[in-house]
C-alpha cells in the first residue's frame, strides 16, 4: 500500500511539473509577444516545436465496413440520422470501444459524439455535399475531436486521431440497401507546430483510414438496427 501511495505521489508531481513548465513557457511567450520581443516570442516557440514519429502496427487482415441492410433507402437514411443523437452515443458501449478522450492525465473519460448531416441540412458539411453523387450520403462531423489510434503510434504510445466520417448508401432493391462507411480527411496528432495565442498549436499529419472506426460505427448502426449478421471487429496485432 505504501509502494502505491509513493508511486501515485511520484505521478502527481510528474504532471503537475509538466503542466507548470509548460504554462510557463506559455506566459513568457505571451510577455514577450505583449512587449513587442518577436525574436524571443518565436525562440520559445521554436523550443516546443517537436515532431513524433508515426508507426503503425501489424494489421494483416482489416475490417471491410460495409453491410447490405433490408430497408428502404430514404427510410434507412433517416432512421440513421435519428440513431445519432446524443443520448444513443453518450453511453453507447460499442461507440465505447474507440469513440473516447482520455483528460486531465487519465482522471476521466469522456466519450465523444457526432453531428450526422444529410443535404438538406449542412452546418459542417457545406463543402462536402458541394460535391457530386453525395446527395444519398450521411455526414457524421466529429466536432474536430480527437481519440487514441488503436493503429498508429509513436514509440510506447498511441497517437491521438481524428477523422469525419461518410455513410454512404445505395439502392440494391425497393426494399435493400447497402451503406458504406468511410473516412473523410483523417489525421494524427505527432507533435506540436509551435506556440500559439491559446497554447501550444498540435501538428496535424494525414494518414491512410485504418477500418476500426468505420466498422463500429457499422456495427453501433446494425445493434441499432437489430441486425446481429456482421462478423466481429478485427484490430491490430498487439
Amino acid at each position: 500500500m505504501n509502494n502505491c501511495k509513493i508511486i501515485l505521489t511520484l505521478l502527481l508531481l510528474i504532471s503537475f511539473s509538466t503542466i507548470t513548465v509548460a504554462q510557463r513557457e506559455y506566459d513568457e511567450f505571451v510577455q514577450a509577444l505583449s512587449s513587442g520581443d518577436t525574436i524571443l516570442a518565436k525562440k520559445i516557440s521554436d523550443n516546443i516545436t517537436t515532431t513524433e514519429s508515426i508507426q503503425t502496427k501489424s494489421f494483416p487482415i482489416k475490417n471491410i465496413p460495409e453491410h447490405v441492410f433490408n430497408f428502404q433507402i430514404d427510410k434507412l437514411k433517416d432512421t440513421i440520422v435519428g440513431l445519432f443523437n446524443i443520448e444513443n452515443q453518450m453511453s453507447n458501449k460499442i461507440l465505447g470501444k474507440v469513440f473516447y478522450n482520455v483528460v486531465a492525465n487519465g482522471a476521466f473519460v469522456m466519450p465523444l459524439t457526432f453531428q450526422a448531416e444529410t443535404k438538406k441540412d449542412t452546418v459542417f458539411s457545406r463543402k462536402y455535399f458541394s460535391k457530386p453523387n453525395t446527395s444519398n450520403d450521411i455526414f457524421l462531423h466529429d466536432f474536430r475531436e480527437v481519440w487514441l489510434s488503436k493503429f498508429y503510434f509513436s514509440g510506447d504510445h498511441p497517437l491521438e486521431y481524428t477523422a469525419n466520417f461518410i455513410v454512404k448508401l445505395d439502392k440494391i432493391n425497393n426494399n435493400s440497401t447497402k451503406i458504406s462507411i468511410l473516412a473523410d480527411e483523417p489525421e494524427v496528432i505527432n507533435g506540436a507546430i509551435g506556440m500559439g495565442v491559446h497554447g501550444p498549436v498540435a501538428r496535424y499529419t494525414s494518414v491512410n483510414p485504418t477500418t476500426i472506426e468505420e466498422y463500429i460505427l457499422l456495427e453501433f448502426i446494425a445493434s441499432k438496427l437489430s441486425d446481429t449478421t456482421l462478423l466481429p471487429l478485427k484490430l491490430p496485432v498487439e
